[in-house]
């Protein structure tokens, strides 16, 4: 089967001329359609969502989910960054019945996929940044993690990682109102703010990062690539990459970041990281 750009370029001119709009638009924003909502493409293009849905059966695809799966796909094996779905933190997209003719095969190639991912992720870390991260941790007495979702999970992660380490930070989940205006007041120059964002991007924890960078607070980013908003505005960014046909998140790569903060964290303060090593704290 042709991959989702090939398929658009050789069908669009049998289209009808909505339906071509779409197909264009497609075409010119490849990482935005791997996660857009089927109202907001409808809204972005200005046509009916039924417009849509009709050009992605005239493409052969029962509808816009399997588009997005196959967007997702073809940046995968051509190593983009890739935005995923806009669904929940781990739930499963939908699986055009096409891959599941032979099982084993998909999960192979998904695990293929995984492994590419860590194998290229571990190819281009920064070691150097990682320690940096771990030193810049150790500096302050006042530690905030805020995220949302997939980003929360991985903040409740690195908050146990901290702790190890005598570190003590308040995780912060940016969807609630509460928890996050509670913070705001008690960012000052002597915080560290450590903002998890990755997809799908929450504008709230954004906005939590523009007020801690105001208020004069460090900022550590930690994100699935460089130029996210919240990269753009901290002081320090560690970046993992997330992408996935199937999640909306995987955590293999984001994992493989946290143990190599840990064990950072542990060498440069032996004396209080000594249960990442297995041994009781007397």
């Amino acid at each position: 089967m042709d991959d989702i750009l090939t398929i658009i370029r050789k069908k669009k001119n049998g289209l009808t001329k909505k339906q071509r709009i779409v197909a264009e638009y497609m075409l010119e924003h490849q990482d935005e359609m791997s996660y857009i909502t089927l109202r907001d493409l409808s809204r972005k293009i200005g046509v009916t969502e039924i417009t849509i849905l009709n050009t992605c059966q005239a493409l052969g695809f029962e509808g816009i989910n399997a588009v997005k799966y196959e967007f997702r796909k073809a940046q995968i094996l051509e190593e983009k960054i890739d935005v995923i779905d806009e669904i929940s933190t781990y739930n499963i997209g939908v699986v055009p019945g096409y891959e599941l003719s032979d099982k084993e095969q998909f999960l192979k190639e998904v695990g293929t996929e995984e492994i590419g991912m860590l194998k290229d992720y571990w190819a281009s870390v920064d070691l150097h940044r990682i320690f940096e991260a771990a030193e810049l941790c150790t500096g302050y007495d006042r530690v905030f993690i805020c995220g949302r979702g997939f980003s929360y999970t991985v903040a409740e992660l690195l908050q146990n990682y901290l702790s190890y380490g005598d570190i003590y930070a308040s995780v912060v989940n940016t969807e609630l109102n509460d928890n996050t205006y509670g913070m705001l007041p008690v960012l000052k120059p002597d915080t560290l703010v450590i903002v998890i964002s990755f997809p799908d991007y929450y504008y709230m924890t954004t906005k939590v990062a523009e007020f801690a960078k105001k208020a004069g607070a460090k900022l550590l980013a930690v994100t699935d690539r460089e130029d996210t908003e919240v990269a753009r505005l901290a002081d320090l960014v560690l970046a993992a990459p997330t992408r996935s046909r199937i999640f909306m998140n995987t955590l293999s790569a984001v994992m493989m970041m946290l143990n190599l903060f840990a064990s950072a964290l542990t060498s440069i303060q032996p004396e209080k990281s000594s249960f990442l090593f297995g041994r009781n704290r007397l």
